[in-house]
């Protein structure tokens, strides 16, 4: 990992921005138009891969996260940052590892929609 040694968390904040935006314009989309088709299913898929790597890029390197959240939670709990270090890597571990499995459950959700949607088009 040594090509992402200067990365920040402000570096990813762009990425992260891309798609907050694309998430929106997909939730939109599947207001307007509720049949699902290939493609809609596909790119939700697409965009939840994306979100996917960006977690686990950020679970891989914890120091991004960790200092600054374990000096905002030691001053929350009146404690030193060092005392709460391993909290803070079992909350930055149990989100991530949260936030992977509710993308991989929406991803197989569009598709089970998808499979419903021909299946009522085939008793029409």
């Amino acid at each position: 990992m040594s090509l992402f040694t200067d990365v920040s968390l402000i570096v990813l904040f762009p990425s992260t921005l891309l798609l907050l935006t694309l998430e929106i314009v997909l939730a939109s989309y599947k207001a307007l138009y509720p049949r699902w088709t290939t493609k809609l299913a596909l790119s939700n898929l697409v965009l939840n891969i994306l979100w996917m790597l960006l977690i686990v890029y950020l679970l891989i390197n914890p120091n991004l996260i960790r200092p600054y959240l374990a000096e905002s939670l030691g001053r929350v709990f009146q404690r030193s940052p060092e005392d709460i270090t391993t909290q803070v890597s079992l909350i930055v571990m149990l989100v991530g590892l949260g936030s992977i499995a509710t993308t991989i459950i929406d991803s197989f959700m569009g598709f089970k929609h998808l499979r419903t949607e021909r299946i009522k088009q085939l008793f029409k």
